[in-house]
């Protein structure tokens, strides 16, 4: 039997979450089977049993992709040498961008996490990682606002990321709401 490159493995493992991912997103983390999963790549599901255990195996590796893709997305913002009212509205610019049509995986999936988090372990794991991560980049941003003089010396960090964070995910799940949800450019 011929060997595969770890490049190809690498390769199809993506492949494989990329159509999870969007199948999650579409049906919700109950309705979707590996067979629609199968389906949707013209894969068998011994291919997807060949790199993920479970179905909730494949679940857990999706949602862990987009939250790692979208903080990325964040901390580059972080990282650039504007002044930090830029990064802020750079921020809140690619978390408006959650709430539009071309980002509606992202928001359904994580819908999908959050619903699923309870019952879930690992995925509960997950979540509170990403939830640490995206307070400690806002609060790290307020605190350089601090230092800069650009931010309020007096203001209560710890509380303000909290409610940035609540808000993201408010405006995130108003934006599913098909015809009445929040429009990006309410956001911006």
């Amino acid at each position: 039997m011929p060997k595969v490159s770890q490049q190809y493995e690498h390769a199809q493992r993506e492949r494989i979450v990329g159509g999870a991912t969007r199948a999650f997103a579409r049906n919700g983390y109950a309705a979707t089977t590996i067979d629609q999963i199968a389906r949707e790549l013209g894969l068998s599901k011994g291919s997807i049993y060949t790199y993920f255990g479970s179905k909730e195996d494949l679940f857990v590796v999706s949602l862990q992709s987009i939250y790692e893709s979208r903080f990325e997305a964040l901390a580059t913002v972080f990282a650039m040498d504007d002044p930090v009212e830029e990064k802020f509205r750079k921020i809140l610019q690619r978390l408006a961008d959650i709430v539009s049509p071309q980002d509606d995986v992202f928001a359904r999936l994580s819908l999908a996490g959050f619903l699923e988090s309870s019952r879930i372990p690992r995925l509960l794991k997950i979540k509170t990682a990403a939830y640490r991560r995206f307070s400690h980049l806002v609060d790290r941003l307020l605190r350089e606002g601090q230092e800069s003089g650009e931010v309020r010396p007096d203001l209560n960090i710890p509380s303000v990321t909290t409610v940035l964070i609540a808000v993201s995910d408010g405006l995130m799940l108003h934006s599913l709401v098909p015809g009445r949800g929040i429009k990006p450019d309410q956001v911006q």
